[in-house]
């Protein structure tokens, strides 16, 4: 299991997309969209409906998130200090 994913997925969240996500952890989206697609191997369902022009959390990635996201904003706060 690799936590980075799931921060991974949750910046990408957060931030409403891989571009922006991108800019703001200083990480290429190609790294991103690798820790995402891993992250859905893993659990064996897609986590995000992409397009060009949108991105939409699928169910799976709703449950996730919800389960996630507090977590891993607790650990990168702790990892600043």
């Amino acid at each position: 299991m690799n936590w980075d994913d799931y921060d991974a997925f949750c910046q990408v969240v957060d931030h409403g997309g891989f571009t922006a996500a991108a800019r703001a952890t200083d990480r290429p989206k190609s790294s991103l969209s690798a820790s995402v697609s891993r992250l859905e191997d893993l659990i064996g369902s897609r986590l995000l409906e992409r397009t060009t022009r949108r991105l939409r959390l699928t169910e799976a990635g709703e449950s996730l998130y919800r389960e996630v996201s507090k977590p891993i904003a607790q650990l990168r706060e702790f990892a600043a200090d």
